[in-house]
């Protein structure tokens, strides 16, 4: 790096302003974490990266705020940077939650703690500290950011010492996190500096509903009504999103940042005006507003307003939308047995600061609908008008993504990070992913003995992202998560189950190209079978109960009853009184019973594309196999990987749910009645628990009791031991390639529209009643879980908030 010795520094006992507004040198950043307090005088050797200056334009920012300061004190500066805010007039507004965004408007969001305030050691420590080390990597991406937030009246950058003795003052270090083919995102590190932890919960917490909002989506897709046309979709992003929520004033100082040490000039700090990336309660307030906007577009698009005029965006979004132009072929095959809306799908789903609308209609109904997302954000933050300097405020509704076609209707999006086909009733890793997927596979060779802490994390994260796509990964992480539990902070062993996961995954990637993921393999419906399993020390067994929608791999819809018998050593190593130092639980083999009933119902229906529904009595099987991993070696691991493969394979969704033990009888007998010969046990079940159809007995392979013995000792198996292809289903032509099993194809028949009475309307109820079995009642508990339309959000947290 050079420098230019000839520019005149400030002396040390030159005014603050004046040492900011030193030129060259004067400017520049030392990207290095200091071990003393840095003092006003000029340091003599910088060591910013080559080429990294600090911005006049930020220099004098800071210059002018520093004699505002100190001219017209702490709030009255704040209340001059504030001017008009970001929300608009809601005096109108007809929502539980509009006397809480009427508080953030009128006084901002509060920040309170549980401890005491630092002192001046504790600041001055925190300043020793300085910033992350991503911080110091990104200064000229920093000096340009905050220069431009400074600008918006979003931030504050000020001298340590002229804001060391607010009231409340606290310092965290920031951080940067670099993004794939975007600027990079800083964010301040709240936790290390333990404000997330002493922060008091007063946000809307219930606000947050956008953890299942991709699957509330996919649901809405797969139920709408073909007559009305394909679902089309649009994405409407909200440009500078936290930032359109100001923080109480007297609050800001406990949300500070410690900026970057600048060559020459004192020590700086930044304090937000509005919320800031990284401070744990930044979510559930902005989503409080984000969720009410979709909540008032929703209830406004079910009035079905005839005198909707066209937003003021709505041109330029259907410019770009004629320009791309959209999918139109309709050359697939709905599954008639899907249920259908009566009326056309029209919904607004809201994750974090992303609008996702779905609709059906012509042209002209869908300009309505978005002009109607598009009127109640204006409505709630304001759109800009004459009196904004339009050079520094953007519009709420981010213009760069709907020049980019975000907004523009269509019925392939990338949403949500999704690729999602609302004609095929797809869903795909986009290419970038597909390939960033390799790259990580090909990272870790199997040869490979250790890697980083550091990176592992990075690992799991990212393929745990890309799971929802790829039906059967969720069950193939146990052993990799129990790699992290290790000693060492830095290092991780690889061991053989690890190398077993990646090359799964492996497997799983060559699969994409072929194999694209069926939304009906991933939305939970109407079950098809209806499964109830158990095991004692000795055997399991179980019965499978089709529905009035099932499709029979045999001649007749016959109800299917089950056993088998565990192999002697694994009889011996189960723990109980009599074995206490056994190292197989009476759970394992519950487990295990649950994934041979599986390949019960899949030899003997067809339940490619559909939901099964099994009910067990054993809480760790409930919850092992609803979460699809646990962190362990141990036996669950080996079966979770068997059940995800299997799942994999033959194309289901797996539901289950806990049935009292009393109320799981029809199960125990085929697990505890051994001696039984097949006709006694055929005789008692048409006797006193008797179908439509006689009840048959399905022998479980021995390749499949072999393959479930050595996940019991603890032993990798082979795929191909599990993955076997069923028989052709009644009725239905020759069976496709060995690899995996083919599309439904009896399925698009429709089926009898007769239903039991054990049935309930999926698209009006929430829970599945299940098929009516004599001597097993139901009963109502909390480990139920929802099968029908999930819910979408609730406005409940709306008037319990207490402004």
């Amino acid at each position: 790096m050079t420098v230019n010795n000839s520019t005149r520094l400030p002396s040390p006992s030159a005014t603050v302003p004046e040492r900011l507004a030193a030129p060259a040198r004067s400017t520049m950043l030392r990207p290095t974490h200091s071990t003393r307090l840095p003092t006003p005088s000029v340091v003599d050797t910088p060591i910013a990266p080559s080429g990294t200056n600090i911005p006049t334009e930020l220099g004098k920012l800071i210059v002018r705020d520093t004699e505002l300061l100190r001219k017209l004190g702490w709030k009255k500066l704040v209340a001059s940077r504030r001017k008009r805010g970001d929300f608009g007039d809601m005096r109108h507004m007809l929502h539980p939650a509009k006397n809480l965004l009427q508080h953030y408007k009128s006084n901002g969001v509060p920040v309170m703690f549980h401890g005491k305030p630092w002192n001046q050691e504790e600041l001055n420590t925190a300043m020793k500290r300085g910033p992350h080390k991503s911080a110091n990597e990104h200064v000229e991406f920093l000096c340009e950011d905050f220069a431009d937030m400074i600008d918006k009246d979003q931030w504050l950058i000020l001298p340590f010492e002229e804001v060391k003795d607010l009231p409340g003052l606290r310092l965290s270090p920031p951080g940067v996190i670099p993004q794939r083919n975007r600027r990079p995102r800083w964010v301040g590190d709240y936790t290390w500096s333990g404000v997330n932890q002493d922060t008091v919960p007063l946000a809307p917490m219930d606000a947050m509903q956008y953890g299942r909002a991709l699957d509330r989506i996919l649901r809405e897709i797969l139920v709408a009504n073909p007559k009305y046309g394909p679902v089309k979709m649009i994405k409407t992003d909200l440009s500078d999103g936290f930032y359109r929520v100001n923080l109480r004033i007297e609050d800001i100082p406990k949300l500070a940042l410690v900026f970057p040490s600048v060559d020459g000039m004192p020590p700086l700090v930044a304090l937000p005006l509005c919320l800031p990336m990284g401070w744990k309660l930044s979510p559930p307030h902005f989503c409080a507003v984000t969720e009410t906007i979709a909540d008032i577009t929703n209830a406004r698009i079910k009035q079905d307003s005839k005198e909707q005029k066209l937003h003021k965006l709505d041109e330029r979004a259907n410019l770009i939308e004629v320009k791309q132009g959209t999918t139109t072929s309709l050359n697939i095959k709905r599954d008639p047995n899907l249920p259908s809306l009566d009326k056309p799908q029209a919904m607004t789903e809201i994750f974090v600061d992303d609008f996702v609308l779905l609709a059906q209609g012509n042209e002209a109904t869908l300009r309505k609908l978005r002009s109607t997302l598009f009127e109640v954000i204006d409505e709630v933050f304001r759109a800009n008008d004459e009196l904004d300097n339009t050079g520094s405020r953007k519009e709420p509704i981010s213009l760069k993504k709907l020049d980019q076609g975000d907004c523009s209707w269509s019925s392939l999006k990338l949403v949500l990070g999704w690729l999602i086909d609302t004609i095929q009733l797809t869903l795909a890793l986009p290419e970038h992913r597909v390939m960033r997927l390799k790259e990580i596979l090909d990272s870790i060779p199997p040869t490979q003995k250790r890697t980083s802490v550091k990176k592992w994390h990075k690992v799991l994260g990212e393929l745990r992202s890309m799971s929802a796509a790829l039906p059967g990964a969720r069950g193939l992480f146990s052993q990799m998560q129990l790699a992290l539990s290790t000693e060492s902070k830095h290092r991780i062993n690889l061991s053989k189950g690890v190398h077993a996961a990646l090359d799964d995954f492996r497997y799983l990637h060559q699969d994409i190209a072929n194999r694209p993921t069926r939304l009906q393999e991933i939305v939970p419906l109407d079950p098809v079978v209806v499964k109830y399993h158990d095991a004692s020390g000795y055997a399991a067994g179980g019965v499978v109960i089709p529905t009035d929608t099932a499709v029979s791999r045999n001649e007749q819809n016959n109800p299917i009853l089950w056993r088998a018998t565990f192999p002697e050593d694994i009889r011996k190593r189960l723990v109980s009184t009599d074995n206490p130092k056994g190292d197989i639980t009476n759970s394992d083999l519950e487990l295990a019973s649950g994934v041979i009933s599986n390949e019960a119902a899949a030899q003997n229906f067809d339940i490619r594309e559909r939901t099964v529904h099994s009910n067990t009595d054993n809480t760790p099987t409930l919850f092992w196999l609803r979460k699809g991993s646990t962190t362990t070696a141990n036996a669950p691991a080996h079966l979770l990987r068997a059940q995800a493969l299997h799942q994999r394979f033959h194309r289901y969704v797996h539901r289950i749910d806990f049935v009292r033990g009393e109320h799981n009888d029809i199960s125990d007998i085929p697990s505890r009645k051994t001696d039984w010969s097949d006709e006694k046990l055929l005789t008692y079940f048409n006797l006193h628990y008797p179908q439509p159809l006689p009840w048959k007995i399905w022998t479980p392979p021995p390749e499949l009791l072999s393959c479930m013995a050595m996940c019991l000792r603890r032993k990798p198996f082979p795929r191909e031991s599990l993955l076997r292809q069923p028989p052709t289903s009644n009725g239905t032509g020759a069976t496709g390639p060995s690899i995996a099993p083919q599309y439904p194809s009896t399925h698009f028949s429709k089926s009898s529209k007769t239903k039991s009475s054990g049935s309930v309307s999926m698209l009006m109820h929430t829970e599945r009643v299940p098929y009516p079995i004599s001597g097993a009642p139901y009963a109502r508990n909390p480990l139920k879980m929802p099968y029908g339309r999930l819910a979408k959000r609730s406005s409940a947290w709306g008037p319990g908030t207490h402004a």
